[in-house]
């Protein structure tokens, strides 16, 4: 047989892109497969029933449909259409940058249902933020993105100097490459962050299952933006990829 229907899925829609006069190619980071390709027919086409389901930043339901070619997104509904979020406000940024994590650092056809649930609960929160709520958008993008890179296998050690496997007696994060070190390997690097207090915040929010003890801890601004430094140094170093949404 030409085609094949498949299980009804859902999916976080990462990209959307116009194909050829009518159809939209549409990338989607799904519950069932992980990231994949799915062609919406007639998307662009006035009046179309698929042209909401195709939005980036959305969450939907859907039923792929497979043919020679393409896999088709057929029978869509709305789970949620995230429209704070598209508000661009700071959860919009974080939004993104969760996004452009997911689609550049993930394999095409590799289901990950952790990563899934997670990316799906980071923006359903970012979406329920205060339009300017930038400690908070902060916070749900560190806790996905410490997650994420847990979920790869590239957490960050916080025991044993990742020069010499020296036991740690003080945090200093080298980012170049990509990880903690002793203060004798510390000698002479020229890129490093002194990063006692934003480790022990990093520890506790990769701890913490409580998303509202994170949200009402106290951590201090300059704690948020060195966690934030931190993790994209360690992304870049370790997962090669330098997120284009962290210089917005």
């Amino acid at each position: 047989m030409d085609e094949t229907v498949l299980m009804a899925d859902e999916c976080v829609v990462l990209k959307s892109m116009n194909y050829r006069e009518s159809d939209r190619i549409v990338t989607v980071f799904s519950r069932t497969f992980g990231k994949k390709n799915l062609l919406a027919r007639g998307a662009c086409k006035e009046n179309s029933k698929l042209s909401g389901f195709t939005d980036s930043l959305s969450i939907i339901q859907y039923v792929p449909k497979n043919t020679r070619t393409f896999t088709l997104l057929t029978e869509p509904g709305i789970i949620s259409p995230l429209f704070h979020i598209k508000e661009f406000g700071t959860s919009c940024f974080a939004a993104f940058a969760l996004a452009e994590l997911t689609m550049r650092c993930s394999e095409f056809e590799s289901p990950m249902p952790g990563i899934y649930g997670a990316l799906k609960d980071s923006l359903v929160l970012l979406d329920l933020l205060d339009f300017c709520d930038d400690r908070g958008a902060s916070l749900i993008a560190i806790r996905f993105k410490l997650f994420f890179i847990e979920q790869l296998g590239f957490s960050i050690n916080f025991a044993h100097c990742m020069s010499c496997g020296r036991g740690l007696s003080k945090l200093i994060y080298d980012t170049q490459r990509g990880g903690n070190i002793c203060e004798r390997c510390a000698i002479g690097v020229s890129e490093f962050i002194d990063a006692e207090t934003a480790m022990g915040a990093i520890q506790r929010i990769s701890t913490e299952p409580d998303i509202r003890r994170i949200l009402a801890s106290t951590f201090e601004k300059g704690d948020i933006f060195k966690m934030k430094e931190i993790l994209k140094a360690h992304i870049k170093a370790n997962l090669h990829v330098a997120l284009a949404s962290e210089k917005i």
